[in-house]
């Protein structure tokens, strides 16, 4: 009895929560087919009437905005592709091979994460400014190559297989660079699911970074073209930002739906070994 009482009311609060969290964005959403008089009314309107498309219709009038969607693409692909090889090897390296110093130089990589971003923004500023990618997408791309968490996830996902497997492997004659395309690879795609989805969230919704080392316009990512727009009063009213946000928002939505079961299986097996 006391149990059924416990799960009703546990699933009461969390459904509770769930609509507090979720009202915001289906707010936005009606907000998006709004005037902007309508949208700013008090007490606030939820249906809209009368029904506009003229907020999204703003958005695709401005020349630059097809090219600031696939900005944001190309960058977040980038970085997606490169943190998956970087974060499967290191994280292969730190789990299972055997060299001097391992846990001491892992140990002090996990102290970054303490590290807040904007202690670094000047450091990368010189570093990408040196290289010649000042508003480079290319340049952009560089900085978020590689992330400790991301390497974090994929070793503590490779410890969870037990060094068993890999040993039998050895055994067979397979070397370590074997060992990791043929036997962790494969086994690794909840875990690589996961850090692709994270990865994919952070640079897609990524503002500080492209807004310090972008500076022509055309090179602009979908979060920074946004601002830009509203920022040099090309609308007046706050009803288009609300449809791009939609819009820019709508890819990572799409993406976790197809890929929620490699994130949270990924997510619990590596959390079970921390």
């Amino acid at each position: 009895m006391y149990t059924l009482l416990y799960v009703f009311f546990a699933y009461t609060i969390m459904s509770i929560l769930a609509l507090i969290y979720l009202m915001p964005f289906v707010r936005s959403i009606f907000a998006s087919f709004m005037t902007w008089a309508q949208a700013s009314a008090y007490p606030p309107q939820w249906i809209p009437n009368p029904f506009t498309l003229e907020n999204y219709l703003k958005l695709f009038r401005l020349s630059y905005f097809p090219r600031w969607v696939l900005n944001t693409v190309f960058v977040s692909a980038l970085i997606v592709a490169a943190n998956t090889v970087t974060a499967s090897m290191a994280g292969y390296a730190f789990a299972i091979l055997r060299f001097p110093r391992k846990e001491l130089l892992f140990s002090a990589l996990l102290t970054l994460l303490m590290v807040p971003p904007f202690i670094t923004l000047i450091p990368n500023f010189i570093l990408v400014t040196k290289l010649g990618l000042i508003d480079n997408l290319l340049g952009l791309a560089l900085l978020g190559s590689a992330s400790v968490s991301g390497i974090y996830l994929m070793r503590q996902y490779y410890l969870s297989f037990g060094k068993e497997l890999f040993e039998a492997a050895r055994i067979d004659g397979a070397d370590p660079l074997k060992s990791f395309f043929y036997v962790a690879l494969p086994l690794s795609k909840p875990a690589l699911g996961a850090l692709a989805i994270y990865q994919f969230l952070g640079s897609w919704n990524a503002f500080l970074g492209p807004l310090v080392f972008l500076r022509s316009v055309e090179n602009f990512t979908l979060p920074v073209g946004l601002n830009f727009a509203f920022s040099r009063n090309m609308w007046t009213e706050y009803t288009p930002i609300i449809a791009g946000s939609l819009i820019a928002s709508a890819p990572t939505i799409i993406l976790y739906v197809l890929l929620n079961k490699y994130m949270i299986k990924g997510t619990v097996v590596s959390a079970k070994k921390g």
